[in-house]
């Protein structure tokens, strides 16, 4: 007589099931923490890229890096530096009409951290509601590209110091520049779209992540201003 196999009792598979959620519980964090930390090094290596073509185009233009804001001064004809204002277009931001495009291999992917994508900006200062969708997830210091007397990159001290540029959150973004004032929180502040803080790069090129309380000291102390000793 053969004997049949005895299958899983209740008790058996509640334990199996109980031990698959706890190992779940575990390692989701796990992955969500790895994948994270891949999103900030390609969101830095992004802003690396960018500030070599801002720096690139500041070699080829008499030392002054690309507009921030064209709305800045009457008259202007300059195109800024990814293509929010270029000059003002109702169709609102054009990557390829933005004044480093050329400079940045022609690179979309390079303006927009892993972090944003599929991601509608729902900042209410938003001019355009085609931009809803925007390509763009960086902002550039409004002290360096605000007018059309800009400083030359030569004549700027504190290089590693001075903001050029910064990932601003998608309910933040509303232009390509990030308008800041020391202490007043009415303007542009950091935000928290990275492990509650940043990435941003610096004129010298180098490019970090940083705390959202680190990035308000900077912020408050007035550290980006290229005009201070």
């Amino acid at each position: 007589m053969r004997k049949t196999k005895a299958g899983f009792t209740l008790i058996e598979l509640l334990v199996v099931i109980a031990i698959i959620a706890i190992l779940a519980a575990i390692l989701f964090p796990v992955f969500a923490t790895a994948r994270e930390k891949s999103r900030v090094s390609t969101c830095s290596y992004n802003l690396k890229q960018l500030s070599m073509a801002c720096k690139l185009y500041a070699d080829n233009n008499g030392g002054k890096l690309p507009m921030s804001y064209p709305f800045a001064y009457v008259g202007q004809t300059e195109r800024d530096w990814c293509g929010w204002y270029a000059p003002a277009d109702a169709n609102g931001i054009d990557l390829t009409k933005g004044a480093i495009w050329e400079y940045c291999g022609r690179n979309r992917r390079i303006f927009l951290c892993p972090t944003d994508y599929n991601v509608m900006t729902t900042s209410p200062n938003m001019r355009f509601a085609k931009s809803r969708t925007c390509p763009d997830s960086y902002a550039m210091n409004a002290r360096l590209g605000w007018t059309a007397q800009r400083p030359m990159c030569d004549t700027i001290r504190r290089a590693t110091q001075i903001l050029l540029l910064i990932h601003e959150a998608r309910d933040q973004i509303d232009d390509g520049c990030f308008y800041w004032v020391a202490t007043n929180r009415s303007l542009n502040l950091p935000t928290k779209v990275h492990y509650n803080g940043s990435t941003l790069s610096y004129l010298d090129g180098h490019a970090k992540w940083a705390s959202y309380n680190a990035l308000l000291k900077e912020n408050d102390s007035n550290q980006w201003d290229p005009t201070t000793e």
